[in-house]
């Protein structure tokens, strides 16, 4: 799911009276970038660097650090050739104020190129001092002589044939991760993948305490431009940031893609059951489920909590919430007639939402989530009841922890079956995030 306040302008226009605040966007955008090269992730270091700048300006920031990190590989190679010496001995923070010059220079037309290079320079002097400012300003300004003069050019689609490498080069992904997606889905799915995680994602409402129509309506009525995707649930928004949106302190919504909401109803969780939601953040299940079933949502992860409780104050109220370990969670064997498990996992799937998942990514990370995927599969498969359903969902592509995952764990529980094909969302073929559920019912008594 998308950041709810995540903005989708386009370029921002600089004038000379805007100077202190360009820079000081400019300079939120290294603090974003360098918070994100610190495992922070891009939502909350972009919440944290921008908090005190205008929404015209936090627009600004955050265009120019998603675009870097979506873009990184295509802005490294149009500054390294303007780089004496080696750039891998450039510092990181340094290279990163390089790609915030390149990037507007290269993709932002409506800023002046002065005003891009001059406020770049400036942050490079107040973060790092007078070398490293005319260090940057002269790569900048041989940056910007080079593209007006058109000597030189971003590689473009053909320049090289489709190869894992040359697809990791042109749309700046971790070479390893290109090339385990083409081993499995093939040269050119590959390729439609990475162009749709380099686009920026939309955001989406899912009803929640208010039918769609009415959800529509109001918002329409509100003059918020409003659009469905034929075929897929919920409603796209434009131009307006969530927590203004009319309803949203009533829960009329929540902030869902739709492939979560098709993951949920591929489970088919039977009206009236007992559930327990045993991954719940950020509690949008919980806001589909509560409606028409009797629901306990938690979550160990205490960073997550506020905005799981936030969900159900306006969504869910009345939901029962706990911080607990599912792996540990106080709830007796056979307690409930379903058990949801959305798990935490690589989000190879969403991608497209967050720019800086690619460079977290290793596979000795899919490999430790996959552990504890089986993990939380065994252990909340004792909660359910006989003739219960588990439904085990991720947001990842990974075949170890999509479809082998439920294998195994078949294995592992033969009085468990599943009782239907599992549901995989490819994100080019759907126009969603991608997603995996599967309906995991215990043998009867």
């Amino acid at each position: 799911m998308t950041h709810p306040n995540a903005p989708h302008a386009a370029d921002a226009k600089t004038t000379p009276e805007s100077a202190d605040r360009g820079l000081a966007a400019r300079r939120a955008a290294l603090h974003t970038l360098r918070a994100v090269r610190s495992q922070e992730t891009f939502d909350a270091a972009l919440t944290r660097a921008s908090a005190e700048l205008t929404e015209v300006d936090r627009r600004l920031v955050y265009e120019i650090a998603a675009g870097i990190l979506r873009g990184r590989t295509e802005l490294d190679a149009l500054i390294t050739p303007l780089v004496t010496g080696e750039w891998r001995r450039v510092a990181e923070d340094v290279r990163d104020i390089l790609r915030i010059g390149a990037y507007q220079l290269h993709h932002l037309s409506r800023i002046p190129v002065h005003a891009a290079v001059a406020a770049t320079v400036e942050v490079a002097k107040r973060e790092h001092g007078v070398r490293a400012a005319g260090f940057v300003n002269a790569v900048l300004r041989r940056l910007a002589t080079d593209l007006a003069g058109g000597n030189i050019t971003a590689p473009t689609p053909s320049d090289e044939p489709a190869t894992p490498r040359s697809l990791a080069k042109r749309y700046s992904h971790p070479a390893w991760l290109v090339a385990r997606w083409v081993e499995r889905f093939g040269l050119q799915p590959t390729e439609a993948l990475l162009q749709h995680n380099n686009q920026k994602a939309a955001i989406h409402l899912q009803p929640a305490r208010w039918p769609l129509e009415r959800l529509r309506e109001t918002l329409c009525g509100a003059g918020v431009t409003v659009r469905a995707t034929p075929g897929l649930p919920g409603l796209v928004i434009e131009g307006m940031r969530v927590h203004e949106l009319p309803g949203y302190a009533e829960g009329a919504f929540v902030v869902q893609d739709p492939a979560q909401t098709l993951a949920l109803a591929h489970i088919d969780v039977p009206a009236g059951a007992h559930v327990w939601d045993a991954c719940a953040a950020p509690g949008g299940k919980v806001s589909q489920l509560v409606g028409r079933c009797h629901v306990i949502a938690s979550d160990p992860r205490r960073p997550r909590l506020p905005r799981l409780v936030d969900t159900v104050r306006r969504a869910a109220p009345g939901t029962p919430v706990l911080c607990a370990d599912a792996l540990h969670a106080p709830v007796r064997a056979g307690a409930f007639d379903a058990v949801v498990l959305d798990v935490p996992c690589s989000a190879t799937g969403t991608i497209a939402k967050h720019p800086d998942a690619r460079w977290r990514l290793s596979q000795g990370r899919i490999e430790r989530l996959a552990a504890l995927q089986a993990a939380l599969l065994d252990a909340t498969a004792a909660a359910v009841r006989p003739g219960g359903m588990l439904g085990y969902l991720t947001c990842s592509l990974e075949d170890e922890e999509n479809g082998r995952q439920v294998t195994r764990f078949l294995e592992r529980h033969p009085d468990f079956q599943s009782d239907r094909e599992n549901l995989f969302l490819f994100p080019p073929e759907r126009g969603t995030d991608g997603a995996f559920a599967a309906r995991l019912v215990r043998a009867a008594a």
